[in-house]
């Protein structure tokens, strides 16, 4: 006699488990844009910490990127 299969079950197993990764996902995406933005922090304060020891104004640097 073949087992029959509880597929509803299954299904809602299934689809409670994506629902998790979703989750999951959607907090390291968030938590990926939050070290972004401290690593943008970073990066901006090292420049200008640099252009302050160098004596370097914003001007200057515009202009420099921009020849």
């Amino acid at each position: 006699m073949a087992r029959t299969a509880n597929y509803e079950a299954k299904i809602e197993t299934i689809e409670a488990k994506i629902q998790k990764k979703k989750d999951e996902i959607k907090k390291l995406k968030a938590e990926l844009e939050e070290v972004k933005a401290k690593k943008a922090q970073a990066d901006y304060k090292e420049l200008l910490d640099y252009m302050s020891e160098h004596d370097i104004s914003a001007d200057k640097v515009l202009e420099v990127i921009k020849n």
